[in-house]
């Protein structure tokens, strides 16, 4: 008996094993990095603050990695923007290598807050002075103001054209009492109310600090109760 034959087919079955057993290993990597592509996506998707409709794409390197047992997700970075174009990682205790990195794609596609007109330094903003508008808010300023109630009441800080989006660096607290100014100071406590006059020595908003430099020649720190009265509570 010739036993050529016999070693060729038992080649030609070893090798359709390998394949077979290629195949499965390269069909269970796939596997695992589709769910931890979807692990991650559903991770960023909950670390997206803004609301509106939010799409993500994660992007997984061509060569599948080793499987990542215990997959904990996370954002590399102090309080990272979760938008535009990110990295995100995640943590496989015990495997190698044990902590991965990769890139995405973050777009949220949400209202935002545009100024309606010129806006001049001071001036104080209502809901005439501002147009909502919707786009995609990877593209805008980190702090563009998605809300009215962040704007409504403030004053511009600098001079904001129209048209142009509207962040809430954009705007502070307005002035409620001017460096400078006489106003009224109040000192309360238990069984007593004092009232006497002085001038502010530093500009606060409603609710701010100011310091006073009162008709009797003391200086005393209270707070600004409306635009000429400075509370001093004991």
């Amino acid at each position: 008996m010739n036993p050529a034959p016999a070693r060729r087919k038992a080649r030609i079955a070893l090798r359709l094993l390998a394949v077979a057993l290629l195949g499965c290993v390269t069909w269970s990597a796939q596997a695992d990095d589709a769910a931890l592509q979807q692990l991650l996506t559903d991770y960023l998707r909950s670390q997206t603050a803004a609301e509106g409709e939010v799409d993500i794409s994660v992007t997984m390197p061509a060569i599948a990695m080793p499987a990542c047992k215990n997959p904990r997700p996370f954002l590399p970075g102090r309080n990272p923007r979760v938008a535009g174009n990110i990295t995100v990682g995640v943590q496989c205790p015990g495997d190698r290598p044990a902590t991965r990195y990769f890139q995405a794609r973050v777009n949220v596609i949400a209202d935002y807050y545009v100024a309606a007109r010129d806006l001049m330094p001071g001036d104080v903003i209502g809901m005439a002075d501002i147009r909502r508008e919707q786009g995609d808010l990877s593209r805008l300023p980190g702090n563009v103001a998605t809300r009215p109630e962040a704007l409504v009441g403030m004053s511009a800080s600098r001079r904001v054209a129209a048209g142009r989006a509207l962040s809430e660096s954009m705007v502070h607290a307005p002035v409620a009492i001017k460096r400078g100014e006489l106003v009224r100071v109040v000192a309360v406590g238990p069984g007593f109310s004092i009232t006497t006059e002085g001038k502010a020595l530093n500009a606060a908003p409603l609710g701010g600090d100011v310091r006073v430099s009162t008709q009797e020649g003391s200086i005393v720190i209270g707070r600004s109760t409306n635009e000429n009265t400075v509370t001093i509570t004991r």
